[in-house]
């Protein structure tokens, strides 16, 4: 997405307007770490750092967009008149036509797409139309001659979980557990693609089910791919998360729904009909990142859709996971989990895989390899993990401490508070040697993804970066999702200069970019789901299409004082080598 047209704008505005819609805080910040010889203060420095920390974002603020206006003509204020309601057709007072303008509500209107297109940008890329969205949420594959094939260990998975869901048995309910990195949404997709065709008989509906935009988009993806190349015919897919919207009233529903859990909780509250339209055909369930479909809500969910109330047909519950468990301790929370997918995981058995690759005589006299994550390092399937700790000095208050002792419990998992992480993102000498670090691994030319404590400790990294011409990208949630992939894009395009990708809580899941060298932690956290998420995006190998190497960057703050469980210390095995 282009700037250029909006910071010329910018350019105009006064100095200190500039440094208070960049944010005092972060603006004394910045200055303390600034040791450049040139002038911080600068309106186009200020203005990169602006649109660095918020993208076109910034637009939503009233006071921001007022000031904008100021820098427009006579004759650009007066053609909004064109939009305005009737009782300003009249009117001549650039001060008021402004106001109006500035204090509209931002979202899809006809005063706030003129102003977009007065700066270059697209609406329908800011404000996609709901409307839209809904004639294309639903679309038909058809299949390729050419066969995708999976990996060994993926085809004896997939093998385990048909022989499942083919069983006499009723609603089965089974978890495939496979550690991040090595396809387990496209070996999901593969037993999908195989059960709706031979099984079913392509009736009735699949439903996957995934939590944040990332994974179901990743979902959709490599449906796409794999039913391309081994699906038999055309199958039915139906998209339903975020801008889709999908009305089922008006044909039979046969084929793959991929959908946010958000938008059935959603459903089964404000539609039942439609809700028990879905249920009554659904087959099968298949729920990503399975650790989070025993929290109340999503339980509730997914036992509406496995009910067979009045003969229906039978259904069967899969679910996927890197790390099978809501905690790290045996907790009723992880037992509540075991008996939703019916006490029943498929992993990996590497003696089976010897079994198929070797003679009988070799696979009797074969080590088994019990570490599978070695296993798969050796293989290039994982990379392989270097790990660089980061030490500071914390120089922190005893008040802050004491707020940092203070743990949370979100959706089942302690871990540190909002406060905390914000004091720790605050912390002068830490971001320094993040800085430090960072300026390094850029003048190593090393793709490197960056994981914040919190969204301004996102920003203020940014910004620091920014100010020394380093090139970097920023991805938060609340941002447009068109900047939000040409954000992504610029990254994994290998053409382009920036390489280094500042995250908040988007990243975590659902993103792939095969040219990650360095995975930076930037954020203490207590939760090995998390935890492994943020690891698992530098973990595929040079047979999946990524790095035989990837450096994992931690930082040792010294937390393990307050509580000795802290998450990195679970995945000691991905590095000691």
């Amino acid at each position: 997405m282009e700037y250029d047209i909006l910071k010329q704008h910018m350019k105009k505005f006064p100095i200190e307007s500039l440094k208070d819609f960049l944010g005092r805080d972060l603006v004394e910040s910045l200055l303390e770490w600034h040791t450049g010889r040139d002038p911080f203060a600068k309106k186009a420095r200020l203005s990169d750092m602006i649109i660095c920390a918020y993208g076109i974002g910034i637009l939503k603020n009233k006071k921001f967009r007022k000031q904008l206006l100021r820098t427009f003509t006579e004759e650009e204020i007066i053609s909004f008149k064109q939009v305005l309601p009737n009782e300003y057709k009249n009117c001549d007072n650039l001060e008021i036509i402004a106001d109006k303008v500035a204090n509209t509500r931002w979202q899809n209107n006809a005063i706030n797409a003129k102003l977009l297109r007065m700066l270059a940008y697209s609406p329908e890329d800011i404000f996609p139309e709901k409307n839209d969205a809904k004639n294309n949420s639903v679309e038909t594959l058809s299949s390729n001659e050419k066969f995708y094939e999976l990996f060994d260990y993926q085809y004896i998975i997939r093998q385990k979980a048909l022989n499942i869901l083919v069983s006499p048995n009723s609603q089965e309910r089974f978890l495939i557990h496979m550690p991040t990195g090595t396809g387990k949404t496209k070996t999901a997709m593969h037993i999908i693609c195989h059960h709706y065709n031979y099984n079913l008989k392509k009736k009735g509906l699949v439903i996957w089910i995934a939590h944040t935009t990332e994974l179901l988009q990743q979902a959709y993806e490599t449906l796409v791919s794999v039913w391309k190349n081994i699906g038999n015919g055309d199958i039915k897919i139906y998209k339903c998360w975020g801008k889709y919207e999908i009305d089922f009233s008006a044909e039979e529903i046969s084929g793959v729904m991929i959908c946010g859990i958000q938008k059935l909780q959603s459903l089964m509250k404000s539609d039942p009909d439609m809700f028990s339209k879905i249920t009554k055909v659904v087959r099968l369930i298949v729920y990503d990142e399975a650790h989070k479909a025993a929290a109340p809500e999503t339980r509730s969910v997914i036992e509406q859709l496995m009910s067979r109330k009045g003969g229906l047909e039978n259904r069967a519950l899969m679910g996927l996971s890197a790390t099978p468990g809501r905690t790290t301790e045996v907790s009723f929370d992880n037992k509540l989990l075991e008996s939703m997918f019916g006490n029943k995981k498929i992993d990996i058995d590497t003696k089976i895989i010897n079994a198929v690759n070797m003679s009988v005589q070799e696979a009797a006299n074969a080590d088994v390899e019990t570490d599978i994550i070695k296993y798969f390092q050796n293989r290039g399937v994982l990379s392989k993990i270097e790990k660089e700790e980061l030490v500071y000095d914390m120089n922190i208050s005893e008040q802050e401490l004491a707020l940092i002792k203070v743990m949370a419990n979100d959706n089942g998992y302690e871990d540190f508070t909002r406060e905390a992480l914000e004091i720790i993102g605050r912390n002068k000498n830490r971001n320094l040697k993040i800085l430090q670090k960072l300026r390094e691994l850029n003048e190593q030319n090393k793709p490197t993804i960056v994981f914040a404590c919190t969204v301004k400790h996102a920003q203020l990294l940014s910004a620091m970066l920014t100010l020394e011409n380093i090139p970097n990208a920023l991805v938060i949630g609340d941002m447009p999702s068109q900047e939000r992939a040409d954000a992504i894009s610029s990254f994994k395009d290998q053409d382009s200069d920036v390489n280094i990708l500042i995250n908040y809580e988007v990243l975590t899941t659902g993103f792939d970019a095969t040219n990650i060298e360095c995975v930076f932690i930037a954020r203490p956290t207590q939760s090995v789901v998390l935890y492994s998420q943020m690891l698992g995006r530098g973990l595929r190998g040079s047979q999946m299409g990524g790095k035989e190497k990837c450096l994992l960057i931690d930082i040792k703050d010294n937390l393990q004082q307050f509580n000795e469980n802290m998450a990195f210390s679970h995945f000691n095995d991905y590095w000691k080598r």
